[in-house]
């Protein structure tokens, strides 16, 4: 349920709604948006509802049908392809300046980091904190870099898969996997290596871009 707030407008407050819905899965792919619904449920008009979807529309989050209406699109292979593919050049970009950034402190946030997910990365039941210390590692690295508006940028793309998260996290080869990628790539940056700490993260990017295809094959 969404509860109306007065710092926002109202237009603003159903495009959060929306889209939170949206990228948690909560609203399904596939699905229709019917402004009836969403405004009766809501409890406003469908003037701030209408804007909402059309701010939505423009971040390809929803799209419009032909016979009218508008719905949640299904992610493709090619969607999966194409975020990671950009996800890659950005954060080659955030590792370029990363290395020039970087302090002992820094390198101590990242391998403190490492060591709380190692305790428990073998826990399935724990798999979503896992996943919460994973986050919590690109914030470092991203934090590091200091260039807000490629983060805003990687950011924004995530959105688009963020969907698929718990089932990777779920998932006990890709969160081991994605541990060792971390721990090698803490290591590479403490030796100065930045050649191979970008070549690590776009493996890292690359397996789970395999592995998020075979979950929008599924």
């Amino acid at each position: 349920m969404m509860v109306i707030k007065k710092k926002k407008s109202i237009r603003e407050q159903v495009y959060d709604y929306l889209k939170d819905e949206i990228v948690n899965g909560k609203i399904k792919e596939g699905s229709r948006i019917v402004e009836e619904e969403f405004a009766e449920k809501l409890n406003i008009s469908r003037t701030p509802l209408r804007e909402a979807i059309r701010m939505l529309e423009l971040e390809g989050l929803i799209e419009a049908r032909e016979k009218g209406g508008v719905t949640v699109p299904k992610t493709t292979k090619k969607d999966v392809e194409e975020v990671v593919k950009i996800r890659i050049a950005l954060e080659t970009v955030i590792f370029e300046e990363l290395f020039e950034r970087v302090t002992k402190k820094d390198i101590e946030r990242l391998e403190e980091n490492v060591a709380k997910a190692a305790a428990i990365v073998n826990d399935e039941e724990k798999s979503l904190e896992v996943f919460k210390y994973f986050s919590e590692f690109n914030k470092i690295l991203y934090s590091i870099s200091d260039l807000p508006r490629v983060v805003t940028l990687i950011n924004n793309l995530n959105l688009y898969l963020k969907k698929f998260r718990k089932i990777s996290a779920e998932n006990n080869n890709r969160r081991l996997s994605a541990h060792r990628d971390h721990a090698k790539i803490v290591e590479l940056i403490k030796a100065g290596n930045k050649e191979e700490a970008i070549a690590v993260n776009r493996k890292h990017l690359l397996e789970a871009k395999e592995f998020l295809i075979k979950q929008v094959e599924s």
